[in-house]
């Protein structure tokens, strides 16, 4: 949900530094939009298994794998697109935790009590509708990667990764990048200006 919060806040601050967003639809994408609903598919199984199926099977766990491979896929096939980079690090960070630790992000007793005061924290359980496990610190694989960054919101709680940040950074490149003020060739396309203004040249 950070995630989610960090896109509304970016794209509201890019309308009112009045960058032009239609540079977006501008930027050439590969792999097609058969490859972009395969994603997309997995990642909605992958949400429905996670917050109607409790427990931890095989199945989830692969499911949840499978899907972040096949983003990282579809993010270094589109690796010149401003903020791919980062944001393919990030997921590939996250995937890695979380293959280390079972296929599910590990976070701490006392992170958990951070977020959900109000809930019973019970060592190696999955909490319904989390990709979490809580896990003793000592028992986390890669610690350093899993949500130790503690985030206070007005409204709520958060527990978040590097890999998310790194998620934030590579969002809001993405979104400000091509949306700059000056007028750039971008990424997958050619600048015909200064073509066409030598041809000019050359027939007057």
């Amino acid at each position: 949900m950070v995630l989610v919060y960090a896109v509304i806040f970016l794209i509201v601050l890019a309308l009112l530094l009045r960058r032009d967003l239609s540079a977006i639809g501008r930027i050439s994408y590969r792999g097609g939009w058969r490859l972009a609903a395969i994603v997309a598919g997995l990642f909605i199984l992958q949400a429905i298994m996670v917050i109607y199926a409790p427990g931890q099977t095989a199945f989830q766990m692969a499911l949840l794998i499978l899907s972040q491979i096949a983003l990282i896929f579809l993010l270094l096939l589109n690796h010149h697109v401003p903020g791919a980079k980062l944001f393919a690090l990030g997921i590939i960070l996250n995937t890695t935790v979380m293959a280390a630790n079972g296929g599910w992000m590990p976070v701490t007793p006392e992170t958990h009590h951070f977020v959900h005061p109000d809930r019973a924290v019970s060592v190696q359980a999955r909490p319904l509708g989390s990709k979490g496990i809580i896990l003793p610190r000592t028992e986390i694989r890669l610690w350093i990667l899993s949500d130790i960054i503690r985030v206070t919101l007005p409204w709520r709680r958060y527990a978040i990764s590097i890999g998310d940040l790194l998620l934030i950074l590579g969002t809001a490149r993405f979104i400000f990048q091509p949306a700059s003020r000056r007028e750039k060739p971008l990424p997958g396309q050619s600048d015909t200006t200064e073509p066409q203004a030598a041809s000019k040249e050359r027939g007057s």
